[in-house]
């Protein structure tokens, strides 16, 4: 706690902070009260008399899938958390809200001062937009006086998110695996059949790819093969870029966004898109070849569902695709089709600087906010590091009761009684952590899967995925400072990239359709999209994912 103040003093400032933040929730922009949050809780421990539990209110979704019509708030793991707090001098309150409803509530919560002192989020921009209106507590102090197993646990997360013009305004969760996203696969039995190995670089793939047309290894018809399965590359497709582009040297060093590729490149303190570097136009004059071959999916531009692309891999026609799936998962789908079908993953090809690199699942999942209108921000940040203290509860129930620890996996007692107690629930309840280990090694793996006769199988083609992102991952920068000309043009962009790139792949002329996909991203504010990005990555002395 920054300073000393007499008790008096104290309740007073405190009174009028509370009547300053109900402003600031309701749009009032008065951001700073001119106290940290530690200073306006009522004494070392929170609470006004030694003794006193403290009170304090969480956010908890409803998912309406409970098995068996039990509330959510009768639940065992929920009665163990309340019993347990209340040995650390909190009162825990569970206000629940439908999932579905997160966002509309959270905005009402804001502007009428009313929710509970912890909501939960994982839309980021409503945390910077919170914070820029005052409507947040800032946590740096509390964090740093409350919070040690928090940052003992989460430290990484903490590193990455949760900040908004340098204060932290958010406790994130942190992803226990970073192991998600987008991987390239390609058929391991095709490649088998044709004494190839996977590729490691673009022109690789191409070779790779023409010889799944030319030989049909799947004996499927030369004229029925699908070298590379591909849907529309619109939002919600579920096709991407990010592993082929990496290949062709297209970096991520700009932030997300709504195109499933590559960002960009931060180069000498400037970031490009790719539709303005060269390595972006080689890499769609690559998929123009390719579709002028027939190597990529011939009516890609028209499966806006991507009803057909799950068509052409799961009836076992297509070789090679990139998407959010594991590959175990593919080979499950994919065999009740053609039974001796094995998908594998493809590492990271080779970029032209010599590295590899793979865009992996953010260090951060959701963000825990603290509202202004709580009147004790302190115990919010206790109710944190107290499930930070209690974490295997909350990622894998009570410990002999509903799992028994093995090789460092939480293995299911009664799985029946497991679905019936905690699985529609329990992991909603942890706000610290999303999963409860790492990446899985090998034999662990064989642990996970030990009930399915193929335990060794499964084991080897989910290794070297889990193993992609360890040695070669990489994460998307999170700029933390107000972007007015995204906000006001990304929508037009990326709405105008997605029918320009589509029509750029399947042109005649490729050079001729390049120049209008420029010209076009121009008029919609492109440069000066690149600009603000350049700005904001040069403020967080962003360096470079092309390395």
């Amino acid at each position: 706690m920054k300073g000393r103040m007499t008790k008096g003093l104290l309740l007073g400032l405190a009174l009028i902070l509370v009547m300053i933040s109900l402003a600031a929730c309701s749009g009032n922009k008065n951001k700073d009260s001119g106290a940290s949050p530690a200073e306006n809780s009522t004494g070392s421990s929170g609470s006004e008399q030694p003794g006193k539990l403290e009170k304090v209110r969480v956010s908890l979704w409803d998912r309406s899938n409970s098995p068996s019509g039990q509330k959510l708030g009768d639940t065992i793991i929920v009665k163990k958390l309340q019993e347990e707090a209340k040995k650390e001098g909190l009162d825990v309150e569970y206000v629940i809200l439908p999932r579905s409803q997160e966002s509309e509530k959270n905005s009402v919560w804001m502007a009428s001062g009313e929710g509970p002192d912890i909501i939960i989020t994982y839309d980021v921009n409503a945390v910077f937009k919170w914070a820029e209106q005052g409507g947040l507590w800032e946590l740096d102090d509390l964090l740093d006086q409350y919070g040690p197993d928090i940052k003992s646990m989460i430290g990484p997360a903490l590193d990455v998110a949760g900040k908004y013009k340098g204060k932290r305004y958010a406790i994130p969760a942190m992803r226990m695996s970073t192991a998600a996203g987008a991987n390239m696969k390609i058929r391991q039995d095709w490649l088998d059949k044709l004494d190839m190995k996977a590729p490691t670089t673009l022109d690789e793939l191409y070779n790779v790819l023409k010889a799944f047309k030319e030989q049909d290894p799947g004996g499927v018809g030369k004229d029925n093969v699908i070298p590379w399965a591909l849907p529309a590359i619109s939002q919600g497709m579920k096709g991407f870029f990010f592993g082929p582009m990496w290949g062709a040297g297209v970096a991520t060093d700009g932030p997300s966004s709504e195109m499933y590729m590559p960002s960009g490149n931060f180069t000498d303190g400037v970031f490009h898109s790719p539709v303005v570097l060269e390595e972006g136009k080689e890499y769609f004059r690559f998929m123009n070849k390719l579709y002028k071959e027939g190597l990529i999916s011939r009516e890609f531009v028209t499966d806006v569902n991507s009803q057909q692309y799950l068509q052409h891999y799961m009836s076992g026609v297509a070789g090679f695709l990139e998407s959010n799936e594991d590959p175990w998962m593919m080979t499950k789908e994919t065999r009740k089709t053609v039974p001796t079908a094995t998908w594998v993953t493809v590492d990271p090809f080779i970029r032209p600087n010599g590295t590899q690199a793979i865009t992996e699942a953010n260090l951060y999942g959701l963000f825990n906010l603290v509202p202004k209108s709580s009147k004790n921000p302190a115990a919010a940040v206790k109710y944190l590091n107290f499930l930070a203290k209690n974490i295997k509860l909350v990622q894998g129930g009570i410990e002999g009761v509903h799992y028994k620890e093995e090789n460092g996996l939480f293995i299911t007692i009664d799985p029946a009684k497991n679905a019936e107690e905690i699985d529609w629930y329990f992991k909603d309840l942890n706000l610290i952590t999303q999963g409860y280990m790492g990446n899985p090694n090998k034999e662990q793996l064989k642990t996970l899967y030990m009930n399915e006769p193929n335990a060794d199988e499964i084991a080897d083609i989910l290794d070297p995925y889990y193993k992609a992102y360890e040695n070669y991952g990489k994460q998307v920068p999170l700029i933390d400072t107000p972007r007015p000309v995204s906000e006001k043009s990304i929508a037009n962009i990326t709405k105008f990239l997605y029918d320009a790139l589509s029509k750029a792949i399947i042109a005649k002329d490729f050079d001729a359709e390049w120049e209008k996909v420029v010209s076009g991203w121009k008029k919609n504010g492109g440069e000066a999209y690149d600009a603000e990005v350049t700005e904001s990555l040069v403020q967080m002395n962003w360096k470079t994912t092309n390395e």
